[in-house]
């Protein structure tokens, strides 16, 4: 796992990927200054957790609102990237074969593939209040984080963030999943990649149709924005609850169908 790693680490798309999403809360922090917004983070009512509003408070807030700013598609996208490319971009250079060749099992192989992308992506979700947190204090300072429920201490604060991080990631579970099933069948990555991306887009659409009723529910995003939840005192944990057991049969689903379909591929590539 440690050799896949590094291969993985070396690779341009991986560099992009992370130094991409990790630019994002900066950039938002540059805007802020400069728009001279103050108070108001101008999220409007397009805001669905309160907290754009909120983005100036602290530094501590405005990792938060990064958080949730790249939280609905940039992060998603980006575990797309790194779980739909791992076995098909190897396909595509013809040296998935030679990889077969060594006296590993297939499906270790794969498990080894989907851990790295997996902790790629946690890496990637781990940047963002990371760089939010810093572009954000040295832009508005440190303090106590006020929330649509009130304010919270620094403390609890970190280790809200910390567990709403942890939330996100579990809430991706099932892009990774079938970005990684759709690797496995195609030796195109950027076919894997921008299916399971115009999936993404085509799931959250569904979501937004309130005509859907209770089909919604579903769906795996239907309980994106639950980790809201977790700023309150005490926490509410029935939508993150629900939030949590809604990504396994999406995620059990698709990582069996990789599994089951890789034992079988005939690999000619």
């Amino acid at each position: 796992m440690i050799v896949e790693l590094q291969r993985q680490l070396r690779r341009r798309r991986t560099v992009f990927g992370l130094l991409g999403i990790a630019s994002v809360p900066v950039i938002l922090a540059i805007a802020f200054v400069l728009s001279g917004d103050g108070a108001n983070g101008g999220g409007g009512g397009g805001d669905p957790t309160g907290l754009f509003d909120l983005a100036t408070a602290s530094g501590l807030n405005f990792a938060l609102m990064s958080t949730a700013a790249t939280a609905p598609f940039l992060l998603l996208a980006v575990v797309a990237l790194f779980t739909g490319d791992s076995v098909s971009s190897e396909a595509s250079w013809g040296s998935l074969r030679y990889l077969l060749v060594r006296p590993v099992p297939r499906s270790r192989l794969l498990a080894r593939k989907f851990a790295v992308g997996v902790l790629l992506s946690v890496v990637a979700a781990l940047l963002v209040p990371l760089s939010g947190l810093a572009a954000g204090t040295l832009a508005f300072g440190w303090g106590e984080v006020q929330t649509p429920f009130g304010v919270l201490a620094v403390g609890p604060a970190l280790g809200r963030l910390l567990a709403i991080v942890a939330y996100l990631v579990w809430s991706s579970a099932w892009v990774a999943g079938i970005a990684f099933a759709w690797s496995t069948v195609t030796d195109a990555p950027v076919g894997a990649v921008a299916g399971t991306i115009v999936l993404v887009i085509v799931v959250q659409i569904l979501d937004a149709i309130t005509a859907l009723g209770a089909l919604r529910t579903f769906l795996p995003v239907h309980e994106l924005t639950a980790w809201i939840g977790l700023l309150a005192s005490p926490p509410q944990w029935g939508e993150l609850t629900r939030g949590i057991l809604l990504q396994v049969p999406y995620l059990v689903g698709a990582l069996g169908f990789a599994f089951w379909w890789f034992g079988r591929k005939d690999i000619l590539s």
